[in-house]
């Protein structure tokens, strides 16, 4: 009888799989709309105020979402002939299941065992529920990505996608009625979303007084996906939880936005942006818990814990946003230099580059240069570290001696006033926190700023700005044309043209940015004065943050201008160029040279 049932089952097992092709294709394309239905209503539930009917329907769909999901997974492994194999490529939602099945069944079990009340245990529950939803969504987002290997899209337009996708998410967001404490306008959420996003910190309302807890939690999501760039996270979706749907055509993808000399190394280098980043705001997050927690701040461990977390990913995402009124200038911080240091340092680490970090830190990097003593820090890690400590020093000392009697006049001693000097520099070049008036600060310290911040932060970093290597090359180009030297060299290396055009490229089109958005700005909005105006352009622009407090002055003409300024300078004046530009092949024949007088 049970080798007659084993025959049948083998058979049954054999029909679907030999129609599975066709069942994969139903099932991933009920899976979006099922996943998007169940994230939707988890949505709606948390960011509005609903009847007890509606949250009734809610949590029903979100029930029958995880029926479908559930039969959705043993249906597939009905039909795959390699059970192991199936598991192992969908660990993580096997894990997820079964880890709420069994705490559904031993219900009481668990609570006993944790010693969780029958009124918390269901709170918990619901809220591991709705977590393994919105897993479930980027995992199945990520099968249907495959459709992206029929569709001719670039990586430039791929990205200003993803942002613009990101932004309007945020924007919707931000506008649910338990979102905000007394409502929001279109165009401040958009303006908050932009700037959480885009990891800029400007801000048109005051984010303690204006947002919920939910609300919070929003922007920092915002900022976490913006900095790590939406797009690096969806695709470390796709290769870690996909395996099988990743196209080569898509990988190349991969490959050309990173910028890695091989298709293996964009992947390898995802996941090591992911785990860094969670390990350093981890650290970042715990410091700043251990501190907070000792000074009797916060009425509860959670709000502390939320603060530190909060200001970690802040600080680490270059972001800027604050949870106190006055930001890191209210007077339950802004004489505290602990967090202070800490915040300064996740600040630098974020702006510092992925690249950077992982030349000094990565494992098998050091194996590599154990082994090879010839291998050395790469040229682009002493550009970066070289450029960015100048700017730093360089931007203390002249800040430090410009503000001494005026901004830094408040503070008590010597050291204090240098610190703060430091902070300003180190925190405002990329972040946007201040620990000293902006606006009061003298017009020479505004126009230091200005070069500070246009030049920003290194790449493949949290941070904007043109890129500190950007300037090195620029500076080392026009040493070289007044030293009459027709070729660049860096560390007995020559530099090719085509990085020094490209620098030169971004220079001029990042002040061509800047200046057009200044002039537009002057002309809605003339009551601002024309440093302010400049200022805040460039802070938009760079992704800085930094502000001078005129913001709430602008119009709703102005604050879009303020929008489209973060969102390029997110994704970069040559990302934009090339998503709009038909690239043209180059040809193998040259022109004659020309000759003509410039300057």
């Amino acid at each position: 009888m049970w080798k007659s049932v084993l025959r049948r089952l083998k058979k049954f097992q054999f029909a679907l799989a030999t129609r599975r092709f066709r069942i994969d294709k139903i099932l991933v394309f009920l899976s979006v709309i099922v996943a998007l239905s169940a994230v939707v209503c988890i949505i709606v539930q948390h960011g509005s105020h609903l009847t007890d009917d509606e949250a009734q329907v809610t949590s029903s769909i979100v029930i029958v979402a995880y029926s479908f999901f559930l039969f959705k997974f043993l249906l597939r492994g009905c039909y795959d002939l390699k059970i192991k194999t199936y598991l192992k490529n969908n660990m993580l939602e096997f894990v997820i299941i079964l880890i709420f099945f069994l705490a559904t069944i031993f219900n009481h079990q668990l609570q006993r065992l944790f010693s969780v009340s029958d009124a918390v245990f269901p709170h918990y529950r619901q809220l591991f529920f709705h977590i393994y939803y919105f897993v479930i969504f980027f995992v199945e987002v990520a099968k249907v990505s495959a459709v992206l290997k029929k569709i001719n899209i670039s990586p430039p337009l791929l990205m200003m996608i993803s942002f613009f996708i990101l932004i309007a998410v945020g924007t919707l967001l931000l506008k649910m009625p338990k979102s905000t404490i007394d409502g929001i306008s279109f165009t401040d959420a958009l303006f908050t979303s932009t700037s959480a996003s885009c990891v800029t910190g400007l801000t048109s309302v005051n984010t303690a007084a204006t947002f919920t807890r939910s609300g919070c939690i929003i922007l920092m999501v915002l900022m976490q996906l913006g900095g790590m760039s939406i797009l690096s996270f969806a695709t470390f979706f796709i290769s870690f939880l996909s395996h099988s749907y990743t196209g080569l055509k898509y990988q190349y993808m991969v490959k050309d936005m990173l910028s890695t000399n091989r298709v293996a190394d964009s992947f390898t280098y995802l996941r090591e942006i992911i785990v860094v980043t969670f390990v350093i705001e981890g650290a970042g997050a715990l410091l700043l818990y251990m501190y907070w927690r000792t000074t009797g701040l916060f009425v509860s461990e959670w709000e502390t814990v939320f603060y530190a977390l909060f200001h970690a990913i802040s600080a680490f995402n270059n972001a800027g946003f604050s949870l106190w009124t006055d930001g890191l200038m209210a007077s339950e911080v802004v004489n505290s230099h602990f967090p202070q240091m800490i915040i300064m340092i996740l600040v630098f680490v974020g702006g510092i580059g992925y690249v950077v970090l992982r030349d000094f830190f990565d494992p098998g990097v050091i194996r590599e240069r154990k082994v090879k003593r010839w291998k050395k820090l790469t040229d682009g890690t002493h550009i970066a570290l070289i450029t960015s400590f100048a700017i730093i020093i360089i931007g203390t000392i002249l800040f430090y001696a410009l503000e001494y009697n005026h901004t830094l006049g408040t503070k008590t001693n010597d050291v204090d006033k240098g610190f703060a000097a430091l902070f300003q520099v180190v925190a405002g070049r990329t972040a946007g926190f201040n620990i000293v008036d902006v606006d009061a600060m003298t017009v020479p310290s505004i126009l230091l700023f200005i070069v500070i911040i246009f030049i920003g932060a290194s790449p493949g970093s949290t941070g904007g700005g043109i890129k500190t290597t950007t300037f090195f090359v620029i500076l080392k180009s026009i040493f070289a044309t007044i030293r009459g030297k027709s070729r660049l060299e860096f560390r007995k290396k020559t530099i090719p043209f085509q990085i020094v055009d490209k620098a030169y490229s971004i220079v001029v089109m990042s002040l061509v940015f800047v200046i057009t958005s200044t002039f537009l700005l002057a002309i809605i909005d003339p009551q601002i004065p024309l440093k302010n105006l400049m200022f805040e352009a460039t802070s938009a622009f760079t992704t800085c943050g930094l502000s001078t407090g005129c913001i709430d002055d602008f119009s709703v003409a102005g604050k879009l201008v303020l929008t489209f300024n973060m969102y390029i300078g997110r994704i970069g004046t040559l990302t934009f160029a090339y998503a709009l530009s038909k690239r043209v092949k180059e040809t193998r024949h040259e022109y004659p040279e020309t000759s003509f007088m410039v300057g």
